[in-house]
C-alpha cells in the first residue's frame, strides 16, 4: 500500500490525542479527539455564561440557575411590595388629611353662613341687604364646594402614582431579574438541545471503544475535505464530517451516533445520520484511494436511548451503543499496524 497522500486532500489541523478512559495498567485504544456535539454544548455554555466540565453539570448549573432567578424574583417583589405599602401609606394620610381639611372648610362656611343670616332681624331688612345677604351667602357656598374640589384633587397625585406602580410592578420584576432569566433560559435550551444528547450518545462512543486494545485507534469529530468535486448520488462531494472513525486490526469503522430519544432524523443532509456516515464513509474511502489504499470504510450508525426505528439498508449498520463493542473487535484481522497508521496519517 501505498505511504503517500495525494494532493488533492487538505487536511483540516491534526487532532491531538486526549486522555484514555481505561483503567490503570491495562492497554486500551488509541483516542484522538473529542466529541463533536460535545463542542457545541461547551460553546452554548459559554454563551450562557457557565462552565461545565461534564454532561451532568448542565441539570447542576440550570437547578443553580434556577435557584438565584427565584431568589431575585423574591428579592423584588419584596422590595416592591415595601414600596406599594409605602405608598399606600402616603395616600392614607392624604386621604384623612384631606377629609379633616374638608370637614373644616365645611364647619367655616357653615359659621359664616350663619353670621350672615343672623347678623340682624331679617324682617327689617330693607330688599338690597336681603339681596346683599343671600349673595354672599350664595358666593361662600360657591367658595366652600370650589376649596373642596380643591382638596380632594390634592389626592390625586398620590392615587395615580399608586396606580402607576402597581400596574407596573410586574415589569419592574421581569427587568431586575432580566439577567438571570436570561441565564436560566440559556442552559433550559442547552438541556433540551440535540446537541447535549447527542454529546452524551458520542461521549458513551468514546468511553465504550476506548475499551479496544491498543492496536486500535478512534479518531472523534473528524472533517475530512478534498479539492475537487466528487460524485456522489444526484449531487457533488467535498466535505464530510464524522462523528467517530475507528482504525484497528478489523477493519476501519465510518460512524455516526445520535439520541434517538432527543433527535428526530429529518430530510437533509445534516440531520439524517444514515446520509451523513454514507458521505463521510464514501469520502473516507475516495481520500485512502486516492493516496493508494484499498481499504474499505464499514458505514455505522450508533445510538442511545429509544430503539432505534431507522433502516440503513445494505450497507450501513444502525445499532445500539452496547453492542458496538462486539461489532469492531471480533473477526478476521484484515488491517496491519503499519496499514493502521498510513489509514490515520492519511485521513487526519
Amino acid at each position: 500500500m501505498s505511504g503517500t497522500t495525494s494532493g488533492r486532500r487538505r487536511a483540516r489541523g491534526r487532532p491531538t490525542p486526549i486522555c484514555h478512559w481505561g483503567r490503570g495498567g491495562r492497554n486500551v485504544a488509541i483516542v484522538i479527539g473529542t466529541s463533536g456535539a460535545w463542542k457545541d454544548v461547551l460553546a452554548m455554555a459559554r454563551t450562557a455564561g457557565i462552565v461545565v466540565d461534564e454532561p451532568s453539570d448542565v441539570g447542576i448549573q440550570l437547578a443553580r440557575a434556577q435557584k438565584v432567578l427565584y431568589q431575585q424574583d423574591t428579592l423584588a417583589r419584596d422590595d416592591l411590595a415595601l414600596q406599594q405599602a409605602a405608598l399606600e401609606h402616603d395616600l392614607a394620610e392624604q386621604h384623612s388629611a384631606s377629609a379633616a381639611d374638608i370637614a373644616r372648610i365645611h364647619a367655616r362656611s357653615g359659621q359664616e353662613t350663619a353670621r350672615l343670616a343672623g347678623g340682624a332681624d331679617p324682617g327689617g331688612l330693607r330688599a338690597v341687604t336681603r339681596l346683599w345677604a343671600g349673595l354672599s351667602q350664595l358666593g361662600r357656598q360657591a367658595q366652600e364646594r370650589s376649596q373642596v374640589r380643591a382638596r380632594s384633587r390634592a389626592v390625586l397625585p398620590a392615587e395615580r402614582a399608586l396606580q402607576d406602580f402597581i400596574a407596573g410592578r410586574d415589569t419592574e420584576v421581569a427587568r431586575r431579574v432580566e439577567g438571570a432569566r436570561r441565564i436560566v433560559k440559556g442552559i433550559e435550551a442547552m438541556a433540551h438541545s440535540a446537541a447535549l444528547a447527542n454529546a452524551i450518545a458520542e461521549r458513551a462512543v468514546i468511553k465504550t471503544l476506548s475499551t479496544l486494545p491498543d492496536d486500535f485507534v478512534l479518531i472523534n469529530d473528524l472533517h475530512l475535505n478534498t479539492d475537487q468535486d466528487i460524485p456522489f448520488e444526484d449531487s457533488y462531494l467535498k466535505t464530510a464530517q464524522l462523528d467517530h472513525l475507528l482504525v484497528g486490526p478489523t477493519g476501519v469503522y465510518a460512524i455516526e451516533t445520535r439520541n434517538w430519544s432527543s433527535t428526530v432524523a429529518a430530510d437533509g443532509d445534516e440531520a439524517d445520520p444514515v446520509l451523513q456516515v454514507t458521505r463521510a464513509s464514501f469520502l473516507c474511502s475516495h481520500i485512502l484511494k486516492d493516496a493508494g489504499s484499498d481499504q474499505i470504510v464499514r458505514s455505522v450508525v450508533a445510538y442511545g436511548g429509544a430503539p432505534s426505528t431507522r433502516s440503513g439498508g445494505a450497507h450501513v449498520a444502525i445499532m445500539p451503543t452496547a453492542r458496538l463493542l462486539a461489532y469492531v473487535q471480533y473477526g478476521s484481522s484484515l488491517v496491519s499496524v503499519q496499514e493502521i497508521a498510513d489509514v490515520c496519517r492519511i485521513l487526519t
